[in-house]
Parts: C-alpha cells; structure tokens; sequence
C-alpha cells in the first residue's frame, strides 16, 4: 500500500526513512485554536474551516484539520425552566395528558360495547357420541369364528378379537343381531325367543358379553343389543303358564280371545298372510301372533308383562351395554277390543298382510306411551354415571307423522322424548335405476319430516333381511352411495362387509334371488344371502374360521372382496369409506347447513354442507350412463376453483386425483362415480 510518507526515494544504506508524525489531541487542539486566530485576523480562509489538510516535505508530514463550526446545541437549563413554569405551558401539558387518557377509555368502552352488542355467530349445540359418529351392525353368526367351539359360526369372542376393525374403520357403535336364546337352531323370522335372559350357545356365554362390553370401552366403542319386545317363542315358559292357567299370574300375558262365528275373533292378518289368531286347544281361546303360530305376541296391557320386560331391559344394562334397539315396535299394541275388524283396502289380494288398513294393530298411542317407558329405564342408567344409553327402534314400514312420533316431543313442557332415532330404512327399498331427482325429493322429504319434530336423522343402506348394497345399487355405486349416506346431516348405519364392497351369496346348491317380502315372507323366511361370512383374507376361509367349514358359502371374487386386500389400497371400497368417516369429524359436515345443487337432474345429484370459517364441501355423483362435465358456477357460494377430497374407487380420470385443483364451471364426474370437493364458501 502506497505510504504518503514515502516521497519515492529508496533511502540510502543506513539512512533512516522519514516518518509519520502523530500529534496529540491537545497539539492539534492548539493548532485548531491557532488556525481559529488566524482566520479570524483574515490570515485564513473561511472555506479553509473545518477542512482536514496533509502536508509534507522531505523529512517530515503533518495532517491539519481545520477549525469546527459548533451548531446550535439547544437551551440551557435555566431557559428551559422558564417555559417549564410558565402557566401557559403547565395547562397545555396537563390538557393534552387528560386528553390521552379520555381518548384511551373512550376506544376501550367502545371496544367493550362492539363485543358485547355486535351479533355473534351462535355456537354449535354440542352433538352426542351417538349423533357424531357411525353405526356399524353386526350379524354375530357371521362376523368371525372365534374356534372356540369349531362350529363355523361366528361368536361374542369373535367380534371381541376383531374390535381392531373398528377403530380402524373410525364407527364408534357396534349393533348387535339378536343374540338370545330362541327355540329353533335357526331363529324364525322375527325372531322365536324362549328366555330373554340367556344368550344362544352357539354365540358364547353371558361372560363373553360382559368381556365384549368391557373390551369396547376400552376402545372407545359402544355396544349396542338388538332386542325384540313384541312376541316370543310358543315354548317360552310365560305361554306355558298362560295356557295352563287363565287366572294365573302369566293368565293375561299374551292377548286372548274367544271366537266368532266358529272361527277367529275377527278379520286381522299376520305378516306372513292369512288369520293372525290361532285356537289354542288348551285354553280353547284364540291367541294373537303378528308372526307366526310360533311366536305369539306378548300383551302390553299387562302390568306383569311391561314390568318383567322392563327388568329384561334392565338385565342387559347391568351387563355393559350401551344402548338397545328395539325390533318390530310398530306391533307392540293392539286394540283391546278384539271384536274390531280392520278396513280391506280394494284390490289387493285377500288375506295379504297389505290387504288391510292396520288402524288397531300398527302404532298405537300405546305403542309410543310404552317407548317412553322403556326411555325412562334407560335414564335411570344414565342419571347414576351420565353416560347417554342410546335407544333405537326399527319402526318398519312406518312413514310420516307415525315414525316421526317415535321421536316424542320436543316442544312439551318439560319435552318428552322417546326414541334417539327411529330408524330410517327408506334407502334400503331404493333399487337401481333411481335418479338424481329421486333421490333429491326422498332426502328433502325426510329431512323435513325430522327437522319439524326437531329429530335428528339417520341413514341406512342395508340390513340383515335386504339384498347387500351391491346386488340392488351396483357395485360400482357403493362408493358414490356412501358418500351420501356419510356426508349427509345425520347418524349412517354401516351394514358389516357394505365397507368392502361384499356381495350376495347364493346358498350351495341354489341361486341368488331377491329377499322375501310382503307376500312372500313367511316364518321360515330369511335373507342368508346377504348375511354370509365376513371376509378378512383371501384364504379358503377368509380368515372368519379355522373349522373345516363355514355355516354358510364364503362366495366368489375372493381375491379382491376382502379386507386384507383393501387396507393395502389407496383406492378401495374400505379406504374410501375410512376417509369419508374421517371426513364426518370437520365442522361443515357436523354442524353446517346441507343445500341441494341447482345442477341436480335425472342423472346428476348434488349437495354443499357449508358452515362459516370452515371449509366447504360439495358431493356430486353421476347416476347416468355417460361422463358428464358438471357447471356449479352459478352456485354463489361456491367459488371459481375447488380441491378434490375424495372420489369412487373405480374413477379413472386424471383432473380428479386427490389434491387435484378444478374450475368448478367444469367438474368432470365418470359414470356412476362420486365426486367429493373442498372449497372455501362464498357469502
């Protein structure tokens, strides 16, 4: 680096090299005050003040900094006080002081005011396990084997190994088929029972419940009983005593009456067609069965019958369960008066169960009056621990205002309810073929028989005496379908295999055939096509027994119908449904409104569930034949793009993978595909 010292001469052998000169602050202080002096005599220029100068010669440097103007460097104490003490200044100060501090409780009140006065979004009224969450309804026969008697029929410890299922599915309410112990190997339709207070052998012991419902808890599940209340089995020992004894205890246990005219007492029908009385030899009266011969039907008007079914539902409380539902309530009661004829409803062939018009043998007041009862049992639980015993009850074939009373009433005083959900099986009656409109009119209508009863709905698709989802919707519906039942406002009930897609399975030696009802039904009928075993792997047994073999054909298409299969791909039945309960849990779903889609047509359905700061949700499904590319935009509160969330497990387009981004003026959705999108609400 160049030295400005250095004057460009090597200096000679032995000769020192000039130096820099360093000065001291007081020795350039003095020269400053020189310079200064000098300035001030005119020796020095002004533009020379406060300039740095560098000069040297031969032998020595100097650096020059000249003089410093000072600038104006504020008041001195003593000037500063006097306007510290004027008057003026003291009011200006103390004015402004309070001014800030007016102004800083003025904004607070306001604050405090636009809190407590402004609208407020009201909070969603908190939702029960049973309202949240699914229902998952197991035939017990046919869930799993637990080898414990090698028979190849399912058991109570068999549905305890596999509570893993259910967490991993998400449903938190496992419904239990009938389990008591009936008089036939394989129960009646409707059920034979002949001891309420004893489980079937080939279902396990009473322990096995008791390990079942203990077990469930600990998973955060319920168990709930299937329990049928109106009839029980011609061996039950309550008819015994009935028919031996007109006077006794049981005398008036089931419902009597005498002849007319040499035969029954008057023209009601039975389920299964024909007389709904039957002579009795013993007794030489007539009793009622809504069944069969071999079920006759308990009488409710009897003090002794509604206490002793009360302490059954009470047995069966003490036991764990969670909650019951109640089978073949709309039968509960009949008209005391036994010489009433119903009214035959023209054109419909004699002696048919739908010939007559059911007005003193189907929904009685009574009927609801005794659900009340029964309700009243299960708040005493309820009232001890705080834990919510749920009660169902299968009110079929009932529609309108008469299902809707099961609810009870909530605008008495206090309310009075009954059932938590009379269950809705109008899905079940749905074949294939159905449209968009369809379905829009079916749901609009239910939902506004619920919401005017102030009920909360629930949604299901299959059962143990219906054909599987696959036989009467397609197989290729079963994910669009779940989408609906899942996504819409209310309780869906899951029946066991619908989330793996199983599919009817022809008895060995027949052929699949629709599932008797109406005049077809009689009390040997079943549905064993649809309640065929579980299938957990692709082995010769599915995985549901270790005996040589099941009690009923496992079925075709093994390979991929199971559920081994299915956890280990992004695109099946099984995950689709695991994501669509999954799903349930986001606030649009739980609490936010459901609209219908102007877009709905013969083909095309469609709904939104939106709730305010919460994402929204639109589900679209294509019944038609061809793909069509739907136009939501004149939707206002749908926006311009939305995200795809979850689709059918057999789409095959690529703009509707998961994550995918679509301009909602052109959703593509294949043939009988579902569609599920995600967006933010427009209002």
């Amino acid at each position: 680096m160049m030295n400005e010292n250095y004057n460009g001469v090597e200096p000679l052998k032995g000769q020192i090299a000039p130096k820099a000169r360093t000065e001291s602050a007081e020795s350039l202080g003095s020269k400053s005050e020189s310079r200064s002096s000098l300035a001030a005599h005119g020796d020095e220029k002004p533009g020379d003040v406060g300039q740095v100068k560098f000069t040297k010669n031969a032998d020595d440097a100097a650096v020059e900094i000249g003089a410093v103007d000072v600038a104006f460097a504020g008041m001195g104490k003593e000037e500063l006080m006097k306007y510290a003490n004027d008057p003026f200044w003291i009011r200006l100060r103390w004015t402004l002081f309070a001014l800030f501090w007016l102004c800083w409780i003025a904004m607070l009140v306001i604050a405090i005011v636009i809190v407590v006065l402004a609208p407020k979004c009201p909070a969603p009224a908190p939702l029960e396990y049973w309202q949240k969450g699914v229902v998952y309804s197991v035939n017990p026969k046919s869930f799993q084997d637990s080898g414990a008697n090698q028979d190849g029929k399912g058991d109570l410890k068999g549905i305890m190994g596999r509570l893993n299922h259910f967490v991993h599915l998400g449903v938190n309410m496992i419904s239990i088929s009938p389990i008591f112990k009936t008089a036939s190997e394989e129960p009646l339709y409707g059920q034979d029972i002949d001891n309420f207070l004893e489980i079937h052998p080939s279902y396990g012991e009473l322990q096995d419940l008791k390990d079942l419902t203990a077990a469930a808890k600990q998973e955060g599940l319920k168990i709930i009983l299937d329990l049928p209340l109106n009839h029980v089995s011609k061996h039950h020992a309550w008819f015994n005593q009935s028919v031996a004894d007109a006077t006794g205890e049981c005398g008036d246990c089931f419902v009597w009456a005498e002849g007319k005219n040499g035969g029954p007492p008057n023209n009601w029908v039975s389920i299964f067609g024909g007389s709904a009385w039957t002579l009795d030899q013993t007794r030489n009266k007539y009793y009622y069965h809504i069944y069969g011969p071999d079920q006759p039907d308990l009488n409710l008007r009897s003090e002794k019958v509604k206490r002793e079914l009360k302490n059954v539902t009470r047995f069966w409380l003490d036991q764990g369960v969670s909650g019951l539902r109640l089978l073949s309530v709309p039968y509960f009661y009949e008209s005391a008066n036994t010489t009433l004829n119903e009214t035959a409803i023209p054109g419909v062939t004699p002696n048919a169960y739908a010939s007559l018009d059911h007005t003193y043998t189907k929904n009685l007041d009574e009927t609801y009056n005794f659900i009340g009862e029964i309700r009243a049992v299960l708040q005493e639980y309820e009232d001890k621990d705080g834990d919510h015993r749920v009660l169902f009850v299968e009110a079929e074939d009932t529609e309108g205002v008469s299902a809707m009373k099961y609810y009870g009433d909530a605008t008495a005083t206090p309310p009075r309810p009954l059932a938590d959900l009379p269950v809705n099986s109008k899905f079940i009656r749905k074949l294939a073929g159905f449209t968009g409109i369809d379905l829009k009119n079916e749901i609009s209508a239910y939902l506004e028989e619920v919401s005017g009863v102030q009920g909360w709905p629930n949604w299901v698709l299959g059962n143990r005496d219906t054909e599987r989802m696959a036989y009467r919707l397609e197989a290729k519906l079963i994910d669009a379908m779940a989408m609906v039942q899942l996504l819409l406002p209310g309780t869906p009930f899951t029946y066991y295999g619908d989330e793996i897609g199983m599919e009817d399975v022809a008895p060995v030696g027949g052929s699949l055939e629709a599932c008797p009802t109406g005049n077809k039904l009689t009390a040997t009928s079943h549905c064993n096509q649809a309640r065929s075993p579980y299938r957990w792997d692709s082995s010769s047994m599915a995985g549901f027994t270790n005996a040589s073999a099941p009690w009923y054909p496992i079925g075709g298409n093994i390979d991929t119908i199971n559920a081994e299969h299915q956890m280990g791909m992004a695109n099946s039945y099984l995950n689709i449904y695991r994501e669509l309960v999954n799903l349930r849990k986001q606030p649009a779903i739980m609490h936010g409104t459901m609209s219908f889609s102007n877009v709905t047509n013969d083909d095309i359905f469609a709904f939104t569930r939106i709730r305010k700061g919460a994402p929204g949700y639109l589900v679209v499904l294509n019944l038609g034949e061809n793909e069509e590319f739907v136009d939501f935009s004149k939707d206002p509160s749908i926006p311009s793009e939305a995200q795809a969330v979850v689709r059918s497990s057999m789409a095959v387009s690529n703009s509707t993978t998961k994550g995918s981004k679509l301009k909602t003026d052109s959703v593509p959705v294949g043939s009988s595909e579902g569609l599920v999108l995600s967006f933010v609400p427009q209002f």
